[in-house]
């Protein structure tokens, strides 16, 4: 099959699983959506800073904008957050088109993902507005994941598919689907670590290199970690790679001219932005300040809470998949994982382990800081751009011995856990915290029925174990790019010559 039927293929099983998410949650039903649909609507509507100080009697934003009234339903947080427990039946329409001010703990985020996601809510400020932004920003979720999928199938490496899929979590799917930046971020991630490989470790294409440029770009501009977090990804990358084949990248021109420069455009971008704003620091919230000894908390409650969200835990952190869900989730991480750690390179091997330890080391350090200021902070989805990478990198190994149905068995095997979260979570909402797995009862259902997200869902579905069999049967891949290998000074040829480049730079692109 061609890379093109390929790339339909997972975009397909991408934005459907993230569209089945959008369908199937109230609005504000997941993490800080109401502030991001606020800052969503400003942006399309011209309001790039904050038109003044607001507050809804909670602790979140101190600053807000003029919207119209129908945007969110009233009693908005009614069904949301540990200490409730009910259906979302509680929330209420709100008619008219009367501006309001309301808060936004968002409101000086940046513009670049709020902007495209924002110009229905400007056209239908009501929920069949927030419906329409969430499927755009579960588009932009799925181009990147599709193109990192295509380009695992170019490199003929089945294992890095799986992987993809792998990174792809329920949490990734669910904050794909809602008006969340977060989303993207993460398919951007995955998006930077799987070219960015390809670029260190093959022939330079351009492809190649606008792919890694974009997803650098996003990573610089979309949230306020992301520099960080994209030196952090860029230098795993190059580490892996090693010193001959990072110098090779550099010397290529194409190189310098296209991922240099996404990489300056988005530094420009996010430094103006900087500029502009004065920033989004966390203000200080008597309410929540957290006192006494932390570090207890932090190892029995909060990495705890880390190592779930990034799977599987839902709404304000209130809904969390089975465990046993979760432990089957990362076991088939550790399925790409392990044997890349036994049989990869040392500088893998301390890769990896790395990535790991960043992480942790992030997240902890966040909330050690601002848990005597504001509260906890910190989220496990917040280090995934770059946490994806342990996976990723893993299944770019050195060959390792697997049974020739592994890659496609692991991406069959995440689809009955997606299909549990979403009817988890559905039932919650439906029912309230409390009720058995049953999304067809209780008192609230999405708009077009509990049928149609979960039927969305198995479509995406049966496009997702159909990109993972094209993946084993694929006749057309290349042999699979490896890495960890050693640094003897001898490399894969990184260049190309000018006609090449272009007839592979043209093939490509029209794969896509």
């Amino acid at each position: 099959m061609r890379p093109r039927w390929v790339f339909t293929l997972a975009f397909a099983a991408f934005f459907l699983i993230s569209a089945a998410w959008a369908l199937a949650l109230p609005v504000n039903g997941t993490y800080d959506e109401k502030h991001h649909i606020v800052r969503a609507y400003a942006v399309a509507a011209g309001h790039w800073l904050p038109d003044g100080p607001a507050s809804d009697g909670t602790t979140f934003g101190s600053e807000g904008f003029d919207v119209p009234a129908s945007l969110l339903p009233g009693n908005v947080d009614c069904a949301v957050g540990a200490k409730r427990r009910g259906p979302a039946s509680c929330q209420t329409p709100v008619a008219g088109g009367q501006l309001v001010r309301t808060p936004s703990a968002a409101a000086r985020y940046s513009p670049v993902y709020y902007l495209p996601v924002g110009l229905p809510l400007l056209a239908m400020p009501d929920g069949t507005g927030i419906l329409i932004a969430r499927l755009v920003s579960a588009l932009m979720s799925a181009l990147l994941l599709a193109a990192a999928a295509t380009t695992a199938v170019r490199l003929g490496n089945r294992v890095l598919v799986a992987a993809v899929a792998l990174v792809a979590t329920p949490m990734a799917m669910n904050l794909g689907g809602s008006v969340n930046p977060n989303g993207l971020e993460i398919s951007a991630g995955v998006l930077l670590f799987v070219a960015l490989s390809a670029l260190l470790n093959g022939p330079v294409t351009r492809r190649l290199l606008v792919l890694a440029g974009v997803a650098a770009a996003i990573l610089l501009t979309v949230r306020q970690l992301g520099p960080v977090l994209l030196a952090v990804d860029v230098a795993a990358c190059a580490v892996v790679a090693g010193r001959a084949r990072l110098t090779a990248l550099a010397r290529s021109r194409s190189a310098r001219s296209i991922l240099g420069g996404c990489t300056a455009l988005g530094v420009v971008l996010a430094g103006a932005w900087l500029a502009v704003s004065g920033g989004a620091d966390a203000a200080f919230v008597p309410q929540r300040v957290v006192h006494g000894d932390l570090a207890p908390h932090i190892v029995t409650d909060r990495v705890p809470f880390y190592v779930r969200q990034v799977v599987g835990q839902f709404g304000y952190g209130e809904t969390t998949l089975s465990p046993y869900a979760i432990c089957l989730w990362y076991l088939l991480c550790l399925a790409v994982v392990v044997p890349a750690l036994v049989r990869g390179g040392r500088r893998l091997r301390l890769t990896i382990a790395g990535l790991g330890v960043f992480c942790l080391a992030m997240l902890v350090a966040l909330d050690w800081h601002f848990a005597p200021l504001s509260g906890w902070f910190s989220h496990g989805r917040y280090a995934m751009p770059t946490g994806v990478g342990i996976v990723l990198l893993a299944a770019l190994a050195r060959p390792v011995r697997r049974p020739h149905w592994l890659p496609a068995a692991l991406v069959v095997a995440t689809l009955p856990v997606h299909l549990y979260a979403l009817a988890r979570v559905m039932t919650r909402f439906s029912s309230g915290m409390d009720a058995s797995l049953n999304p067809f009862a209780g008192g609230w259902h999405p708009a077009g029925g509990a049928v149609t997200p979960l039927l969305v869902a198995v479509l995406g579905f049966v496009a997702l174990a159909a990109v993972g069999w094209i993946t084993q049967r694929s006749a057309y891949a290349s042999p699979g790019t490896v890495l960890g290998e050693p640094d003897n000074g001898c490399v894969t040829p990184i260049g190309q010559s000018a006609s090449r480049d272009t007839k592979a730079s043209t093939t490509d692109a029209a794969s896509l």
